[in-house]
């Protein structure tokens, strides 16, 4: 007698590697899954981008941008103009192992939109999303192009921003004249991975980089910077702290940047918050502490009592 066990679907399987879904699910949109896993399951054919975008209903560039989404991430690897695994993890450590060392900070990969046919899926699917981007194009005073389009949708399905959210960082983009998609997916990915998700949330944000601006004016002012374009993160870090946490006044600023551009004959902002961060430890307030800052104690030499400048220029002059 011949035995045998009826497995029905289950006869026919084929294995998806283990990193996708503990690593990469959260920011693999439905185009990228997709063409996985037909990969996956048809692996000892061969197909051009064109005859998998015809079989998926997927445009062959987007096919070529999933593939690419999964090579960058080492899930499979071009070789000789062929697609194979990628990496082995037969070296890494036991899970036991990994568990007593401290935790690495993750990398976050950047989302990608869904091409236009998976968008429109998406929109047709959800009444929400439908609302949310009339609202969008209300506030941009323009209808939303295809690729437009793609980044509200990736904001709203694949980083999971609640459209109330997406709507503020909209109006937001549009009070400061940044209106260009580009600044909106930037923006929205950052606050996505920043967990801002909830209005309350959104409005610190806005709130907070508000201020951060307005401390930037401050300085580009004070500085004369009227050239200086957009802020970068180092320089409104800078900003917030000499500004917002230490207070300093105009004079005060305008003094640490002429002694850098006379020191070193460039704008340095390390070098002048080196200079800040001095006079903040002595709790310098006006010129007047400077001054005082800046004198020796009577009882030292002729020598010794010529003036030093309050921060410590061979120490400064190594800041690149």
């Amino acid at each position: 007698m011949s035995v045998r066990i009826n497995l029905g679907k289950w006869g026919s399987v084929f294995a998806v590697p283990s990193c996708v879904v503990d690593e990469h699910i959260k920011i693999a949109g439905q185009s990228q899954l997709k063409v996985l896993l037909f990969l996956l399951r048809n692996c000892e054919k061969s197909y051009t981008y064109k005859e998998i975008g015809d079989a998926l209903t997927i445009h062959e560039a987007d096919v070529k941008d999933c593939v690419k989404f999964w090579v960058e991430r080492e899930v499979i690897v071009e070789a000789g103009g062929e697609l194979a695994p990628g990496k082995s993890s037969e070296n890494t450590k036991p899970v036991e192992a990994k568990a007593e060392e401290p935790k690495k900070k993750s990398v976050v990969q950047r989302p990608m939109k869904p091409d236009i046919v998976t968008a429109a899926q998406i929109i047709n699917a959800d009444d929400n999303l439908k609302a949310l981007l009339g609202e969008v194009e209300a506030s941009l005073s323009k209808p939303l192009s295809s690729g437009g389009t793609s980044v509200i949708v990736m904001l709203y399905d694949t980083c999971g921003l609640p459209a109330e959210v997406i709507v503020m960082l909209v109006n937001y983009c549009v009070s400061i004249g940044k209106t260009d998609m580009r600044t909106i997916e930037r923006m929205g990915v950052k606050w996505a991975d920043d967990g801002i998700n909830t209005m309350e949330a959104a409005d610190k944000k806005i709130a907070d980089s508000k201020r951060s601006n307005e401390n930037w004016s401050r300085i580009r002012f004070v500085f004369g910077l009227s050239n200086a374009g957009s802020a970068t993160a180092k320089q409104l870090e800078f900003a917030d702290r000499w500004v917002g946490e230490w207070h300093f006044s105009d004079e005060l600023l305008r003094m640490a940047y002429e002694a850098n551009v006379d020191n070193t004959g460039k704008l340095s902002m390390p070098y002048i918050n080196k200079i800040l961060k001095r006079w903040h430890d002595a709790g310098v307030k006006t010129p007047e502490d400077i001054e005082k800052l800046d004198k020796k104690p009577e009882n030292k030499s002729a020598k010794d009592s010529s003036s030093k400048p309050s921060y410590d220029l061979e120490e400064l002059m190594k800041i690149k």
